[in-house]
């Protein structure tokens, strides 16, 4: 959640452009009285999370940019400032909006043109180099991850250049929010399926396969899970501020939560003393550190005065994680179930809106009302009403028309949208929750009135590539890149795409977004799919400035068949919510679409009709029949 200063910089229009232009000239003007040639500015915490809590939200302070997604480059020249900014496909529209007036430049990620990071750095560093200058880096050690770092050293190793890592220089010109840290509490094992315990001795089997004597722990949602706590110190992700450092005899959990004075297996000490203790690891033994999550500070103090040995690899928790056991699996049905039934319930109250021909007065007065924040409150308020909700799982987006377009994009006071019902226009809602069972996360597009036949095209061909990945068959340990290409077909054969992944890993009552599982369209060794994984569907299809369509629903890995060639696997659908029937073009999907889309449709009726009104009942039997 955006701290409310930063939101009051966006709404502020030129004005809040001249404050962040202000902004990026007094850094500069630090770092050149300073020496330092370029600061490097990652979105990202001390623990590398996606989702970061105010105090970290150094980009929104000097950019006004607010996705999840994006890495700052501040280079002062001659007394003035100039900063680039990258981003990926999620967020090029909102990117162009709040960067507007800024004099950031804008990189597109992957698009043609785009300078990457490193090759600015290496251009910064060729210009410095040129003239007989060393050319400095400088970036806060704590909020870089050691992977990162790496890539930068390894770009500029036949270069002049030097680092420069333990300050905070960009946070210390911001009169930033408190680090917060709140009450954190404990998932019983009827939940987690698996106690505290053996969750630890077998972290601590994998430590003794690797020789390891210690393993250290950044990720929150890891430590979460290991140790079947949750909390609230960054919105809509129940983890708590936290490090962890696992030896084979004790485990010592670094926090501030005030209502947390003793765990079982644990010994707890104050957050800030962590890199202390860290110095002070047996230099005789190998430490385990994940050099994806893990900061470069963690690397920089593990190698300080000691000669020790450091095994740089994934954390053996990422798949235990990763992979939810039976009692996981069991309770993720359920809380589908009740994420079904709200959502439901919330597109039947759209669709009665849409169809009145001849709404009374009062009808007219709610219609007059309804916007994309009232509606966000609405579906909240249904999803309260399920047992066992917690909370949301991130930051609701309902977006009414042209705002559908923008992948990520968040309704605020300045943004919301009056929905207008009755006339074909699309609202695109991607939402979710925690109950005590676990995480949801979907994305229905609702036409609000008769959709035309571009908006059918479209939705059909987005449609067919969600039911042709929820109906694959698969090899255990498949890429989850062999897969993507299965929902983008449609829509490449139409000649669109989208610039986002077709899916991403979820937490059990945990981080929205999780890996190593993905369907993405480039390859990486570690995301592969086996069986008790949770992964998103979600192909989309964006025009700018009109309308934009995605489909998401959660799917479970599950046990196929398997005969000499090994174990084959499939996928179960979780969500238990209706695609929109007047935007399907029948016509367009072939027999084996028709027939997984009939299927779905149907044991979705049967599921969630137990808990319908009568009313609701018939239009969800109308809504899913056959096709």
């Amino acid at each position: 959640m955006m701290d409310t200063a930063l939101m009051q910089d966006r709404a502020e229009g030129t004005e809040g452009a001249d404050r962040y232009r202000n902004r990026l000239e007094a850094l500069a003007g630090v770092l050149s009285a300073k020496g330092i040639d370029a600061w490097l500015i990652p979105m990202g915490d001390y623990h590398g999370s996606e989702y970061i809590s105010p105090f970290f939200q150094l980009i929104a302070y000097y950019t006004g940019f607010t996705g999840s997604a994006a890495t700052l480059l501040v280079v002062p020249d001659g007394g003035r400032a100039r900063a680039f900014l990258w981003t990926d496909g999620r967020y090029f529209l909102q990117a162009e909006k709040e960067l507007s007036g800024t004099g950031v430049i804008l990189e597109k990620m992957g698009e043609k043109g785009c300078i990457t990071l490193t090759e600015r750095l290496q251009k910064l560093a060729d210009a410095n180099n040129s003239e007989g200058r060393t050319f400095v880096l400088g970036f806060d050690g704590r909020v870089v991850s050691i992977r990162q770092a790496e890539e930068i050293r390894n770009s500029l190793k036949d270069m002049d250049t030097g680092l420069i890592t333990d300050c905070d220089l960009a946070g210390e010109l911001w009169d930033r929010p408190p680090l917060t840290f709140g009450p954190v509490w404990e998932l019983a094992d009827a939940y987690s399926g698996e106690s505290r315990s053996s969750k630890m001795n077998r972290v601590r089997e994998s430590m003794q396969k690797e020789g390891a004597g210690a393993l250290v722990l950044t990720a929150l949602d890891e430590i979460a899970w290991l140790l079947n706590l949750r909390g609230e110190d960054i919105a809509y992700n129940p983890v708590c501020l936290s490090y962890l450092i696992i030896l084979q005899d004790e485990a010592v959990l670094f926090t501030d939560a005030d209502n947390l004075s003793q765990i079982e297996g644990c010994v707890i000490k104050p957050y800030d003393d962590f890199f202390g203790q860290l110095s002070r690891i047996d230099p005789s033994l190998t430490v385990w550190i994940d050099q994806g999550s893990a900061s470069w500070r963690v690397l920089e103090t593990l190698q300080s005065g000691s000669e020790r040995e450091i095994l740089q690899k994934p954390s053996p928790v990422i798949m235990m994680k990763a992979i939810k056991n039976e009692t996981e699996r069991e309770h993720i049905r359920r809380a589908h179930i009740k994420d079904g039934v709200a959502v439901t319930r919330w597109i039947y109250t759209l669709k009665k809106r849409s169809r009145s021909k001849s709404p009374d007065k009062a009808e007219k007065s709610e219609l007059s009302e309804s916007s994309e924040l009232s509606e966000a409150e609405r579906l909240l308020s249904l999803r309260r009403e399920q047992e066992g909700f917690l909370s949301e799982s991130f930051a609701p987006i309902i977006a009414f028309g042209p705002h559908g377009a923008i992948v990520h994009y968040e309704p605020d006071d300045e943004s919301d949208a009056t929905i207008r019902y009755g006339r074909g226009d699309y609202l695109l809602a991607d939402t979710g929750g925690h109950y005590r069972e676990g995480t949801t996360d979907i994305t229905r597009t609702i036409s609000l009135g008769m959709p035309d036949d571009e908006q059918k095209k479209l939705y059909t061909a987005v449609l067919a590539g969600h039911l042709r990945l929820l109906d694959a068959c698969f090899l255990e340990g498949a890429a989850g890149s062999s897969l993507d290409q299965l929902a983008r077909q449609p829509l490449y054969r139409l000649g669109y795409d989208y610039r986002h992944g077709t899916g991403h890993g979820v937490g059990y009552l945990l981080n929205v977004h999780e890996g190593p599982n993905a369907f993405r369209m480039k390859y990486t060794k570690e995301n592969r799919l086996y069986e008790g994984m949770v992964t998103s569907d979600e192909p989309g299809v964006y025009l700018a400035n009109r309308f934009g369509i995605r489909i998401e629903g959660l799917v479970l890995t599950v046990f196929s068949h398997e005969s000499e060639y090994g174990r084959f696997l499939r996928f179960e659908p979780l969500t238990m919510v209706p695609f929109d029937r007047d935007s399907i073009d029948a016509d367009l999907l072939n027999d084996e679409d028709k027939r997984v889309l009939n299927a779905y449709q149907k044991k979705i009726c049967e599921t969630i009709s137990p808990f319908l009104s009568e009313e609701e009942h018939s239009w969800l039997e109308e809504e899913t029949r056959p096709v």
